[in-house]
């Protein structure tokens, strides 16, 4: 087993080990020798370990242990532990913003009386199943850009207790497009956050590699593509070798394939730089071809499940995905 999937196999888990006091710097040598030692001696620990005058205490279970024996040499095993740690710390701080306050015309009138992102598939909405894939990524913190009809989403999800999750929102006014609902919730956003339109399904991508991917490029923004047959509905995305983001072209009106944006972002707080707060704006026509003039946008690419809920036949084939299986 690969070093990642056995990172990954620690933080995808639910309770596979719990961190309290969410303070974390370093880790001395000692401290992890003993933690080693409650290991070695079979004690489901509470391990209190000091972490530059603050205290943080970690739980682990055996067979985790068992598990960094077998497939960790000893030697790396202290710094593996580390960078866990940091891992799972990063992952329940990051915050996710969700787009759900468009009209959802392309799919009237079934959205004359409930919002795109709440169209149901299979036995929960569109947009709880973006919830529940985040979570799986250990992503616990969301916030709602509402607009049209967003009362309903409130009373649905409320404050997300009852997903074992913490959701805010932030509510307009009136239509500000896509680039606008991100700029209205800068205030509830000062870290690195990820971005995902409310009204797309997808699978198979790991955010904790998304995230990575995007701070090793060091831009301001990292935009996931992903590769259509027919580019029609979305425009096509030139990407050069170092995966910076070229171009983006006009929608082309012959079928070909080709990537196309995802709908999943990463940002930074800088982003909002770009964003005027005076007027509606769209992050696809007005921001990212700003960025991409200045190298400062990146893609990334999924080759997982993804289908944007767009119009009536996307979102026939989504729900007999979901009924075939191929959707959980």
């Amino acid at each position: 087993m690969e070093a990642l999937s056995l990172l990954n196999f620690f933080l995808y888990k639910s309770q596979l080990f719990k961190i309290h006091n969410v303070r974390f710097h370093s880790l001395t040598e000692t401290d992890l020798y003993n933690v080693k030692n409650a290991y070695i001696y079979n004690v489901h620990l509470r391990s209190q370990i000091s972490m530059s005058k603050h205290r943080t205490s970690i739980e682990f279970p055996i067979d985790l242990w068992e598990a960094l024996k077998k497939y960790i040499p000893a030697r790396k095993r202290s710094s593996f532990i580390i960078e866990a740690v940091r891992e799972r710390l990063m992952r329940e701080s990051l915050k996710c913003l969700i787009l759900c306050g468009g009209r959802g015309t392309g799919l009237t009138p079934l959205t004359l009386s409930i919002p795109k992102s709440m169209m149901p598939v299979g036995y929960k909405p569109i947009i709880e199943h973006i919830i529940t894939y985040m979570k799986t990524q250990g992503i616990y913190n969301f916030i709602l850009a509402i607009g049209y009809l967003g009362e309903h989403l409130i009373k649905y999800f409320g404050d997300g207790r009852s997903l074992n999750i913490t959701i805010d929102y932030s509510v307009e006014k009136i239509p500000l497009g896509t680039a606008g609902a991100v700029k209205n919730a800068e205030k509830k956003l000062n870290n690195t956050f990820l971005t995902v339109n409310g009204d797309i399904i997808f699978k198979e991508l790991d955010v904790s590699h998304l995230i990575r991917y995007h701070r090793e490029k060091n831009g301001i923004a990292t935009i996931v593509l992903t590769r259509v047959e027919d580019a029609r509905r979305f425009g096509l995305v030139s990407v050069d070798d170092e995966g910076r983001v070229l171009a983006f072209r006009e929608k082309p009106r012959q079928q070909v394939p080709g990537l196309v944006n995802a709908g999943i972002y990463v940002f930074e707080p800088s982003i909002f730089d770009y964003i005027p707060s005076d007027r509606p704006s769209s992050l696809e026509e007005d921001v990212f071809p700003e960025l991409a003039d200045q190298n400062k946008l990146y893609a990334y690419l999924h080759n997982g499940y993804w289908i944007d809920v767009g119009d009536k036949l996307d979102y026939e084939k989504v729900c007999r995905d979901f009924f075939n299986g191929v959707l959980s």
